[in-house]
């Protein structure tokens, strides 16, 4: 077995019979000649499908749910209007490694995607799936324009090495790829379907201005705390190491009375903002 596949079959090298991949063999005999092949997985990429288990409207319901959290502006969620949503499965090269300290997962986009998250999606393998053309709209299947060299390449570069590639899956997960717009401006989410997990790189971002003005009011705040603290510490002891102790213990006291009003100003910015 020489040459690298994408299939869940393999091809008998002597009377050319297809069979089906067995899952932990490394000899499996022909259907068709009897003659016993040899599998090097290593040089054999399975082709598999991660189920989706969210329709369009609870993969929907979860980039609103994203959109409420309190890392994105203000009722993004109820403000942002999607204008298109598609459906696809997107590829990535899974590889298996071995080594002394056991087994790894690599995951490596395997066609362009402005998204670097998606390689750090968790792909339990009970969720892997044969794919099967006549199970599966191939037009939902983006085509790889990242070769299997060249994913191992990029393996290579990583720190992996090469000889520890046990086996090599070609994955296709299913995406929800929804477009919203924001004030004039147009931003994209990818919500993956097996998990309901969102991914974005750009997002409308709260706005900075009340976060640094509340910075500067509790730099301002606490300076003149510790001024007003030693000024009393002073004008009520008249020795100056008493009065420096003093105004130790005064500062903490004021700073807590100013820490109240600081940390409820705080809440209600990042409500509102």
């Amino acid at each position: 077995m020489t040459e690298d596949i994408i299939s869940g079959t393999i091809i008998c090298p002597q009377c050319g019979g297809e069979n089906k991949m067995p899952t932990d063999e490394k000899f499996t005999e022909c259907e068709f000649c009897g003659s016993v092949i040899y599998i090097d997985k290593r040089k054999v990429v399975n082709h598999y499908v991660v189920n989706s288990n969210f329709t369009k409207e609870q993969a929907e319901g979860n980039l609103r749910r994203w959109m409420a959290s309190n890392f994105h502006v203000k009722d993004l969620d109820k403000l942002a209007q999607i204008k298109q949503a598609s459906f696809y499965y997107f590829p990535l090269w899974y590889f298996k490694t071995k080594d002394a300290s056991g087994d790894k997962i690599h995951l490596q986009p395997a066609h362009s995607t402005p998204i670097s998250e998606i390689k750090n999606i968790q792909i339990p393998a009970g969720n892997l799936k044969t794919f099967h053309k006549s199970e599966f709209n191939v037009k939902d299947f983006v085509t790889p324009d990242v070769l299997y060299g060249s994913a191992k390449s990029w393996l290579s570069q990583s720190g992996v090495n090469e000889d520890t590639i046990s086996e090599s899956f070609l994955v296709h997960v299913p995406f929800y790829q929804f477009y919203y717009d924001y004030k004039g401006q147009q931003y994209s989410a990818m919500i993956e379907a097996s998990s309901g997990k969102v991914y974005a790189n750009i997002w409308p971002a709260k706005s900075e201005t009340p976060f640094k003005i509340l910075f500067a009011a509790a730099i301002l705040i606490f300076l003149l705390a510790s001024i007003v603290s030693y000024a009393l510490a002073f004008m009520i002891f008249k020795d100056v190491e008493v009065s420096l102790m003093s105004a130790e213990g005064i500062k903490v006291i004021l700073y807590a009375v100013a820490a109240v009003p600081l940390v409820m100003a705080a809440y209600y910015v990042a409500k509102k903002v």
